[in-house]
């Protein structure tokens, strides 16, 4: 079910026909002089319109034609696509085929292209396709200079950098698709199908051509996070010291608090062990920002290397607001219930901070910065 055909030696779009009374003119003329021919493998052809209403080219008769038939979702996530690519002044051009230096050879929905940019390849993945065979594809496409962008229908897509993949709904009742992006809490490895629709698993819900747009125009980003002012909140409990008996402030955990600058971008988390690293980096990183004076203020004790009789080893640490003393991590957890934030302070989210960092889960998503704040419903659609 293609949405281009050959005119003479021209590429004929059928998104491109303005009005349902062209289409019906080109449908009469090509009756009668049988010029439209498939791209794919020159058949006669005749023009339809699908279930959903997007009009497209078949062939007269298949004959030997290997191209594989399209579904109605299908055919219509491409058409609005295309569309999109052209709103955003970049040139459109579906079922674009190509090969790499290694003949290698590969065909994308929908390539948008402007310029000397590189190009992108638009992908609509309405059938269930592996994990494999995704990065086969996507490593096809890299070896072009084309890069990949995968829309599919299944739950269980790559989440990174190297494979930007979304999620794809149709809505029946509206007839609109939309792109969800995952929150932190989604994990493909462990959410059934069943359960994939729910909304907690979804930071973001796009309509799918203001996404394409906006993703031309730079509004779709990798660890949105990351080059942010972010406040680094302190949570604290509060103890008496084993050595000195007096009331002194431990340090429980950190988080960049994302949320309050992006509204609906995942928290990071932390803790000060995180930035206990051997070059000592992470320690200057922290000490240097949570400055003992800053600390004191708020009862809290000095962060820095302690030696413990216990680890027999130094570790970065709190210590008493006292007398110094370390209070040793092993009992974090006895008042960690009590823990609540202290204050805040503005830092640079760069690489700095993120190297020393567990909770990579957080950052590690794809955020679209045209996206208002709102919660998302629960999702449906037909399995």
């Amino acid at each position: 079910m293609p949405l281009k055909c050959i005119s003479g030696n021209q590429e004929l779009f059928a998104f491109n026909i303005a009005s349902a009374e062209d289409w019906n003119e080109l449908r009469a003329r090509n009756a009668q002089d049988r010029y439209l021919h498939m791209h794919c493998c020159g058949a006669g052809v005749i023009l339809k319109t699908s279930k959903l209403g997007t009009r497209y080219f078949s062939h007269v008769r298949k004959g030997p034609c290997l191209s594989a038939p399209e579904s109605s979702e299908h055919l219509r996530a491409k058409e609005i696509i295309a569309t999109a690519v052209q709103h955003a002044g970049w040139v459109a051009r579906v079922e674009q085929s190509g090969q790499t230096n290694d003949q290698r050879t590969w065909i994308a929905d929908v390539l948008a292209s402007r310029g000397g940019k590189t190009a992108i390849a638009f992908e609509v993945q309405w059938s269930r396709q592996a994990f494999e065979e995704t990065v086969r594809r996507q490593d096809v496409y890299r070896s072009a200079s084309v890069r990949g962008m995968w829309f599919m229908r299944q739950h269980n897509f790559p989440i990174s950098k190297e494979i930007p993949a979304f999620m794809l709904t149709f809505d029946e009742v509206s007839g609109a698709f939309h792109v969800l992006l995952p929150a932190p809490s989604f994990n493909p490895l462990w959410i059934s199908a069943r359960d994939k629709h729910r909304p907690e698993y979804w930071q973001q819900r796009v309509e799918l051509g203001r996404f394409v747009e906006g993703a031309l125009q730079g509004k779709l980003r990798f660890a949105p996070q990351l080059g942010k002012m972010l406040p680094l909140d302190v949570s604290a409990a509060y103890t008496n010291c084993w050595r000195c008996k007096k009331t002194t402030g431990i340090i429980i955990d950190l988080r960049f608090a994302a949320s309050r600058v992006q509204p609906g971008a995942a928290d990071v988390t932390a803790s000060i062990y995180d930035f206990d690293d051997d070059d000592g980096h992470g320690s200057t990183l922290l000490r240097n920002t949570l400055h003992p004076n800053l600390l004191a203020q708020h009862g809290i004790g000095p962060i820095k290397p302690r030696y413990s009789r216990t680890e027999g080893h130094k570790y970065l640490s709190n210590g008493c607001v006292h007398c110094d003393a370390l209070q040793g991590r092993f009992f974090d957890h006895e008042v960690a219930y009590d823990a609540q934030s202290i204050f805040s302070v503005d830092v640079l989210f760069d690489d700095q901070w993120t190297r020393h960092l567990e909770d990579q889960d957080a950052m590690n998503r794809w955020w679209f910065d045209d996206m208002p704040a709102q919660p998302l419903p629960m999702l449906s659609e037909p399995n």
